[in-house]
């Protein structure tokens, strides 16, 4: 499997509505032009005023994946490994509980 070369792909998954507006965040996985088998795909997560997430584990496609200043990777191997793992959640230090998410069209 292999993006096309010279274009971008990048998905998109949004936090379910949460009570505390600073819960909600927003997650975009980027599969750059040409990616394939050998690639480290980068995760962008903010929180809902658009800013970083500073820190968290962001669990997806089956791993659980540091977030570090808004940003994770996840190798392209994996994310197909996963891709049927439905559990989809930010578990953050300063919320106490997880936050789930899901696919969106943005």
């Amino acid at each position: 499997m292999r993006t096309p070369d010279g274009k971008t792909i990048t998905f998109t998954f949004m936090s379910q509505p949460t009570k505390d507006p600073a819960g909600c965040w927003v997650a975009k996985l980027t599969f750059p032009g040409g990616s394939d088998e050998r690639s480290i795909l980068p995760i962008e997560i903010s929180q809902g005023d658009g800013s970083p997430v500073p820190e968290a584990v962001f669990e997806f496609a089956g791993r659980r994946l540091a977030v570090r200043d808004g940003k994770a990777r996840i190798s392209f191997v994996d994310f197909i490994r996963g891709k049927h793992e439905s559990s989809l959640w930010l578990h953050r230090n300063d919320f106490p509980k997880p936050i789930p998410g899901g696919l969106t069209f943005a």
